[in-house]
């Protein structure tokens, strides 16, 4: 059509896609340009910013795994809910997993969701059925009240009487529902890390050994891990004596 600029059509079909749709198509473009140093130079950047990020994550979660405060290594309180560092003031909190959230405004109103995520600028999202419907800037808000549902907290507590007494790796029973001379433990590497399993009787360790074989080498079941050096080490084994099955 008259008066029409070239590239107007285009521009305007690009303005209407999806963000994600957009950068597919930018990214296309410069992976079919002769000049490929860009793409392979941020390309590098990203698996260098991922592989820094997943060492922070798994830094946090084993400080975190062993009481520890993954801001300020200070040994952490742990309750129902929720985990403390009395030293710096971190702390992690779980939400309900069936319940709800009532956000209470300064202004005498409620707006009720299935979750609130408490944003780095000091904003707080509303979600419910998985989409936004609300955004708040702190101002606004004068407290956030969690709705268990019933029988969640019964349940969460139950749990944590069975995470403290030890749970079998196998059969998930109360160890404390069996002899403690028939607990039995494995140290064994799955992935790059070590990881620990009690059970409850040699049966279930046998049950589990059975299912899950290590993969880092063949016999991690029966390798004395002070002597290994195949995986990255989480647990102090010395004095521990290999249960060895035949």
């Amino acid at each position: 059509m008259l008066g029409r600029r070239p590239g107007h059509d285009k521009r305007t079909r690009q303005n209407q896609l999806p963000k994600d749709q957009k950068l597919a198509e930018e990214i296309d473009e410069l992976t079919s340009s002769s000049d490929r140093r860009e793409l392979i130079r941020a390309d590098t950047e990203v698996k260098e910013v991922v592989s820094k990020a997943t060492k922070t994550d798994i830094r946090n979660i084993m400080l975190i795994d062993q009481g520890r405060c993954p801001v300020c290594a200070a040994r952490t309180e742990n309750f129902l809910f929720t985990v403390v560092c009395p030293s710096c003031g971190w702390f992690r909190r779980d939400v309900p997993n069936r319940g709800s959230a009532v956000v209470h405004l300064e202004n005498e109103g409620s707006i009720e969701c299935d979750y609130v995520h408490h944003g780095s600028r000091d904003e707080f999202l509303c979600i419910r059925d998985g989409v936004v419907i609300s955004e708040l800037m702190r101002s606004e808000v004068n407290r956030i009240d969690y709705v268990w549902a019933e029988g969640e907290l019964d349940e969460a507590r139950a749990l944590s009487r069975r995470m403290r007494n030890g749970i079998c790796s196998w059969c998930e029973s109360d160890l404390s529902e069996s002899p403690v001379e028939d607990h039995r433990e494995d140290f064994v590497a799955f992935g790059a890390y070590q990881e620990r399993y009690v059970f409850c009787s040699e049966k279930c360790q046998r049950s589990f050994r059975r299912h899950f074989p290590a993969r880092v080498h063949r016999n991690c079941y029966e390798v004395d891990c002070n002597q290994c050096s195949l995986c990255i080490k989480r647990f102090d084994t010395h004095g521990f004596k290999r249960n060895i099955l035949t």
